[in-house]
């Protein structure tokens, strides 16, 4: 147990406790985008590993995962899922799955440390290909 904990702590690039995750958007293969209305929005942790993207919504609990491989861009927006945030960023990563494009929509904190985290995913996911 201990080791699988240490193990898992050595993998922690980055670490946000109290993200607000916002829900995912999808594009589909004909390039049209759907939103996620009724999302259960929340705060958790999220987390930047040596493997991907992790995310554990706190309430209700629910995790997500997006391994580098899958993430196709990263970037900062003002709005998500028709919700628009005035003063703080939202980062966007999108990845593909199923044949769609999704995008994973969290709110971090202000500017300068969501680009932190957007740098260090875009390397990270240049570093997996």
């Amino acid at each position: 147990m201990i080791k699988l904990l240490i193990e898992k702590m050595e993998n922690i690039i980055l670490e946000k406790k109290g993200a607000n995750f916002l829900g995912i958007e999808r594009i589909d293969r004909n390039g049209r985008k759907y939103y996620q209305l009724a999302v259960i929005r929340g705060n958790g942790n999220l987390k930047l590993t040596k493997k991907g993207v992790y995310f554990e919504r706190w309430l209700p609990k629910k995790e997500f995962f997006i391994p580098f491989e899958k993430i196709r861009k990263v970037e900062l927006g003002r709005w998500h899922n028709l919700k628009s945030f005035v003063f703080l960023p939202v980062l966007k990563i999108a990845y593909e799955e199923k044949g769609e494009t999704k995008i994973f929509g969290v709110c971090i904190g202000w500017k300068k440390e969501t680009m932190v985290w957007k740098d260090m995913i875009e390397k990270q996911a240049m570093n997996s290909s």
